[in-house]
């Protein structure tokens, strides 16, 4: 039996292909014309179905790690770095960073880019397939300190130790005083 089109847009509703059903239409219509095999077509309406669920899935881990900006490290300019290199990084960029448990400190004079570039590796670390959480060193000493009760503290730990990357700023709050 041949399914109609509002069948067909039930199933890929009831198997949660959500991008399918947006652009199976325009897909069908493309491959009439320029001959497609039900292979190809069938190929890459699940492309679409992967990169679409992949850049889904970046942009929720992205918020939810709470980057106070969005860089990546190809936005990072190299040109005014006398000691930071990208070669120097290579093993930060890797899968490997996060599942061998690795840290990485970076220190030096404000304005050089060390946010911008924990912020890229954290997002890289997102595009590996781990989560971060990103957090000003204010922010979790506040967090921490304001819950003495042992399991609101406990769950409140528990907040930054589960991310599988952590990055703690220096950069004190707006209005912080030490």
């Amino acid at each position: 039996m041949k399914p109609n089109d509002d069948e067909l847009d039930a199933l890929l509703k009831r198997l949660h292909l959500a991008n399918a059903r947006r652009i199976w239409h325009q897909l069908v219509e493309r491959a009439e014309k320029e001959e497609w095999s039900y292979r190809d077509f069938l190929a890459l309406l699940v492309t679409e179905e992967i990169a679409q669920r992949q850049q889904t899935r970046l942009g929720r881990l992205s918020r939810w790690a709470s980057f106070p900006f969005f860089k990546t490290i190809d936005d990072f300019d190299f040109t005014y770095q006398s000691i930071v290199r990208l070669a120097l990084l290579g093993s930060a960029l890797s899968p490997d960073f996060v599942t061998e448990g690795r840290c990485l400190i970076l220190f030096g004079k404000p304005g050089r880019g060390k946010t911008h570039l924990a912020v890229a590796l954290a997002y890289r670390a997102i595009q590996n397939g781990f989560d971060a959480l990103f957090v000003t060193a204010a922010e979790l000493l506040d967090d921490l300190r304001s819950e003495v009760a042992p399991t609101t503290f406990r769950r409140k730990l528990t907040k930054y130790a589960s991310p599988h990357l952590l990055v703690v700023d220096s950069c004190a709050a707006p209005g912080y005083v030490e």
